[in-house]
């Protein structure tokens, strides 16, 4: 114990007693707890109930105890039916005080998850991808529900404590001062204890939640990446890696059992030398007529209240770093700043798109290595325009400027004429209906996951979107149909029916539009001619943006951009850059070349 102490630097002691995060906790509490203000309220009456009672009782034994030994029959009768009403005050006041506790704790907790989450949801693209999901999943699994200290009955308890201490030190004064003083002077060796312990706790509180965090994240990507894992036969790798971490954290948590341990070992030793020393003086002053023997009983009665609210004190400054700790962690999500300030809707009606320009727009990840230097690009209205090049080239991020995932740092995105920062989020994100190369389903039935591209879908519109997908007569042919569940992920599907239900989703939205990152990528042949049939039908009057990464899929493109390190390198149909010596014509030849060898081998 005394080694892992010197191990904490006079920093660390400085910042545990410093009043910086604490003050940062409640302020990002307090409006919680302000909500569930009748449950605090309730609390605080059922606090003074509790105090009062503890005297009541105390007393109450003390004078039956003095009446019986006096043989004073007249003051028992009315004593014991007194100690009755007691015990219905005290059975009243525990249930509908637990009911209270409850309410405010899990009022706040509830209402903390929701708007954690309604935060993650509004950030910017760049901050979330910057957050792990394992730490994201841990704020709500573990760090939500490790901030008791600092709510219900353990804040109520913060000003509990010391009143029922200051109340039962001076009525134990008016029994006797000089048992009085005895447990006074040796009490406050259980708040040192406490400060010592709740030291270590919060330093060892911080490294756990830390850990689960990492924990949640290796979890996530074994289970996201589990046939990856299979394929490679790192079944053994990931098994270690979690033991690992699963040891690490066993370790921390006796280390935590060790430190509650001694220190509830100790506040127990300190009340029994006090109950002890009160008992043999007490004992001696009933032998010199000094006191009764119900004074003593009184008196031994409320003694141990002169302890625990100290202990308890301690145990609660302990458990208030420890909840300390896990707000931190939350702080630092809830202080990035969100995309935007309230939850987007849907735009039922969309005008027809008539210009997408972008004007000298420089982008960078990093903003050491831009994407895009002074990119300069006009989008003809009602077009299919084919974006293609290498690998890095900016395909991907040119999709994700265009919907305000990423904001350039210079120049600008106009749609019909209005820079993209002056629409608001709803509206930017309405105009497009994305279809990704990676398609992501959500666990429910296949109709639950259509019904997400827009509200107020009607039946009709939803077969018709899935026969132009050409993914209706597979629906029907499933003993649930549209009914039918697909698993986490869509697993229960093939790549080309998730890719097919991904499109169908896509035009379920409306959108004026549309982003596919070729779309059709994991489709056969015959249906990728059917899909691709029925897209070229759903694509008037509308603007479809395609990158491609197949260039037979663009043949008939009505614009092809060809990028390169962002920049536009050529630009054309596809017969006028075949017939050019350029990037379009070496990507088509190797190809075609990659083709005939795959063909050959």
């Amino acid at each position: 114990m005394t080694l892992r102490i010197k191990r904490i630097s006079s920093v660390y002691i400085k910042q545990y007693f410093a009043a910086e995060d604490i003050r940062l906790a409640f302020s990002i509490l307090m409006p919680y707890i302000l909500r569930q203000w009748k449950a605090y309220v309730s609390l605080f009456a059922f606090m003074w109930i509790d105090i009062s009672l503890t005297l009541a009782y105390a007393w109450f034994f003390g004078a039956v105890t003095d009446a019986a030994i006096h043989s004073d029959f007249h003051r028992l009768k009315w004593l014991v039916p007194l100690g009755g009403l007691f015990l219905l005050l005290s059975v009243g006041s525990t249930y509908f005080g637990n009911y209270a506790e409850t309410i405010s704790e899990t009022g706040v907790k509830n209402d903390l998850k929701a708007d954690l989450l309604k935060h993650i949801l509004l950030l910017p693209f760049n901050t979330i991808s910057n957050l792990r999901s394992g730490d994201l999943l841990s704020h709500f699994t573990n760090d939500i529900h490790a901030i008791d200290g600092v709510i219900g009955s353990s804040l109520m308890n913060l000003i509990r404590l010391p009143f029922i201490y200051l109340a039962v030190f001076i009525y134990l004064m008016q029994i006797n001062w000089t048992l009085s003083l005895i447990s006074f002077l040796v009490a406050p060796a259980a708040l040192l204890a406490g400060a010592v312990f709740g030291l270590l706790l919060r330093r060892n509180s911080r490294l756990i939640q830390s850990l689960l965090g990492n924990m949640n994240t290796l979890l996530s990507e074994i289970f996201h990446g589990y046939l990856v894992i299979r394929s490679f036969t790192m079944e053994k790798s990931a098994f270690k890696r979690f033991t690992e971490q699963n040891r690490e954290l066993l370790s921390l948590e006796l280390q935590n059992a060790k430190l509650r341990g001694l220190f509830h070992t100790g506040g127990y030793a300190i009340s029994s030398i006090i109950f002890l020393l009160s008992l043999s003086v007490g004992a001696y002053f009933i032998s010199i007529k000094v006191m009764s023997v119900g004074a003593l009983l009184t008196f031994i009665n409320l003694v141990d209240h002169l302890i625990y609210p100290l202990t308890g004190l301690a145990g609660q400054w302990a458990n208030l770093q420890r909840s300390v700790a896990a707000v931190e962690r939350l702080s630092k999500v809830l202080k990035q700043t969100p995309e935007s300030p309230r939850m987007p809707i849907y735009y039922s009606s969309m005008p027809s798109i008539r210009t997408i320009h972008l004007q000298n727009v420089t982008f960078s990840y990093d903003s050491r290595n831009p994407i895009f230097d002074q990119f300069h690009l006009q989008i003809p209205a009602g077009k299919i325009v084919a974006i293609v090049g290498p690998s890095g080239a900016g395909k991907t991020t040119l999709f994700n400027l265009l919907q305000g995932f990423y904001k350039p740092q210079a120049g600008a995105i106009w749609i019909n004429g209005s820079r993209t920062d002056k629409y608001s989020t709803s509206q930017l994100r309405s105009f497009f209906a994305y279809v990704p190369q990676e398609t992501f389903l959500f666990t429910g039935t296949i109709r639950e996951n259509l019904m997400l591209a827009r509200p107020g879908i009607t039946e009709m519109s939803l077969v018709q979107a899935a026969e132009a997908a050409n993914i209706h007569p597979f629906i029907c042919s499933l003993p649930e149909g549209y009914e039918t569940k697909i698993g986490e992920g869509g697993v229960q599907l093939s790549g080309g029916q998730k890719q097919r239900l991904a499109i169908a989703r896509a035009l379920l939205k409306d959108a004026p539009i549309l982003l596919l990152d070729e779309a059709t990528s994991a489709l056969d042949n015959e249906t990728e001619y059917q899909v691709k049939e029925a897209l070229g039908r759903l694509m008037s009057n509308r603007t479809t943006l395609v990158i491609a990464h197949r260039l037979s899929t663009i043949r008939n493109a009505d614009l092809i951009i060809v990028l390169d390190q962002g920049q536009i390198v050529q630009m054309g149909r596809h017969e006028e850059l075949i017939d050019e010596d350029g990037l379009y014509r070496n990507l088509n030849q190797v190809q075609g070349h990659n083709r005939e060898g795959a063909m050959v081998s």
